[in-house]
């Protein structure tokens, strides 16, 4: 157990490092999937009426979206009181509710029930991370 607490994110107080680092791990496993999976399985979020169809080209391209939207959460997991870092994490909820956002109202590439997940999870920690931002650039 010791082992496992020294890896985790060295934060007094608070969850918010513990859910970026959980975040940033579930945005790196589906980068795996994106580039070593099939593109079906890569992309089923996207099945709406006017989706293309799975292509690796396409899986790979949102691998990669995925890859660095990892590597900024874990950095702030670790980096929590860094302005800069906090806003980038930021920055990377508002992507995935623009994507989805777009995806679902504008170009039909996904159903909202599709969608309901990732509106619920990134528009949540986006209210909590603005909510919370000055405590915890305040540590």
């Amino acid at each position: 157990m010791n082992m496992f607490s020294s890896i985790l994110p060295q934060h007094q107080e608070g969850y918010l490092p513990y859910f970026l680092l959980f975040e940033g791990l579930a945005a790196a496993i589906h980068t795996v999937v994106c580039y070593v999976g099939s593109p079906r399985t890569a992309l089923r979020q996207f099945g709406g009426p006017k989706a293309p169809s799975p292509h690796p080209l396409l899986a790979h391209v949102y691998g990669v979206k995925n890859f660095y939207t990892s590597a900024i959460r874990f950095y702030a997991a670790y980096h929590i009181g860094n302005p800069q870092v906090y806003d980038l994490a930021i920055l990377t909820f508002v992507g995935v509710l623009f994507l989805y956002i777009t995806e679902v109202f504008v170009y039909n590439n996904t159903r909202f029930r599709e969608a309901a997940e990732p509106y619920v999870m990134a528009g949540g920690t986006l209210v909590w991370m603005v909510l919370q931002r000055n405590w915890y650039l305040s540590q």
